[in-house]
């Protein structure tokens, strides 16, 4: 028996990274999931069809979301779980960063998740429900040359906890992860670097974290989404869970 047996759970930004690894950790656990992306991911086609459809969504369209929720529910019989790792990074100098920066990324990561979290709640609010959004270790503690990006993560925190007490009386918990990880992101942030800065660049990654190892996948995140979405926290609402190797050690 999974923790998920008879769950139903959507992944907004499954296709790849963190969300690739919490459909994988739906479905082991015994989901039924939806995974909505702005492109198709590499895994969709050989999931099982029958307990897996993945969809094409741009988040930052409120229509296309409230659609794709409709026909994600249509397709499962019901909704339990909603995962939003969908986002995006940059870096720049502070100094140097436009409107059009920070207006972009503002609408993936926060207007985004936004709407994900608004399209579940008509199918939360008669049953409950879990909601995980996904900030950063960059929203607590700042990071070099990402303002704008540290900025949408910490604005991604401050709407769950907020988010977790309006709703908290519909029995719908809203948590998110903040997380340090490796995942596609992390080349394209080295490919876009100066040659230069480059070897600079990977010896900062994996070099904060207290544990051994080094810098994980996102699969070390699987076994920690999987136990959010289902009972198992039932008694939790409104916390930011730091999964990033001990860089980040805090209390409530």
């Amino acid at each position: 028996m999974g923790m998920l047996d008879g769950k139903f759970a959507l992944v907004a930004g499954g296709a790849s990274g963190a969300g690739e690894a919490a459909v994988d950790a739906f479905l082991a656990e015994g989901a039924k999931v939806v995974s909505l992306d702005i492109q198709p991911g590499p895994k969709d086609g050989s999931r099982p069809p029958e307990h897996f459809r993945a969809m094409t969504c741009d988040i930052t369209d409120k229509q296309a979301v409230d659609t794709c929720f409709a026909q994600a529910v249509q397709f499962m019989g019901g909704l339990d779980a909603v995962c939003v790792p969908a986002g995006i990074t940059a870096r720049k100098l502070a100094e140097d960063i436009s409107e059009e920066d920070m207006r972009r990324i503002f609408e993936i990561n926060v207007l985004g998740t936004m709407f994900v979290n608004q399209a579940a709640f008509p199918y939360m609010k008669d049953k409950g429900g879990s909601i995980i959004n996904f900030a950063s270790v960059s929203g607590i503690r700042g990071q070099v040359m990402r303002a704008h990006y540290c900025a949408t993560k910490g604005a991604v925190a401050a709407w769950t906890r907020a988010v977790a007490m309006d709703w908290a009386r519909y029995n719908i918990r809203v948590n998110a992860i903040a997380p340090m990880i490796y995942t596609p992101i992390v080349d394209r942030v080295r490919a876009a670097l100066p040659e230069s800065e480059r070897e600079s660049f990977e010896k900062s990654i994996g070099q904060a974290q207290r544990l051994p190892g080094g810098l994980r996948g996102a699969d070390s995140l699987g076994p920690t989404m999987a136990l959010l979405a289902g009972d198992g926290a039932s008694y939790m609402t409104g916390q930011v869970l730091s999964l990033d190797g001990g860089v980040c050690m805090l209390g409530s």
